[in-house]
């Protein structure tokens, strides 16, 4: 194609053809595919809190009912999140906050899902199959394991 035709283009109808629209297709898939796993475990989680994220798909998981953390939020009852997936650009973001509270966790993660951790408690997803699928139920399972301990399911 000519600069002049590419010139005329959107912007979307660019990445199109340049090859962008498959990977953001891709991002989509492994956002949804992440969101279904989140959502099996609602009930007993909650999956209704809107917290801002800007114009990006997120889904987020919270104990049934507020709680009070020893030594933390001023003895006030929170809204725990066990996980969140958030579509970034790039990326889909799976968060977990149950390794945020305790750093023996992520010794138990497997090893493919904790190379993909970013940050304290962010795994950024860029690709996906039945071995990460795995994966990451595992660790959801780890995380609602941890919080059912502590008596906040």
């Amino acid at each position: 194609m000519t600069k002049t035709k590419q010139a005329g283009k959107t912007g979307a109808a660019k990445k199109a053809s340049k090859g962008g629209a498959g990977k953001a297709e891709s991002l989509e898939g492994i956002y949804f595919a992440i969101e279904s796993l989140l959502r099996e475990h609602a009930p007993p989680f909650r999956t209704d809190l809107q917290y801002k994220t800007g114009t990006k798909k997120a889904l987020h998981l919270a104990v049934p009912r507020p709680v009070v953390i020893p030594g933390a939020y001023g003895g006030k009852p929170v809204d725990l999140m066990l996980a969140s997936v958030i579509l970034q650009k790039g990326f889909v973001g799976f968060y977990m906050m149950c390794i945020y509270m305790d750093e023996g966790m992520k010794k138990k993660l497997p090893p493919r899902l904790a190379k993909a951790l970013k940050g304290k408690s962010c795994f950024q997803i860029k690709e996906w199959d039945e071995g990460l699928k795995h994966d990451v139920a595992a660790a959801l399972e780890m995380g609602r394991k941890f919080y059912r301990e502590r008596g906040w399911v």
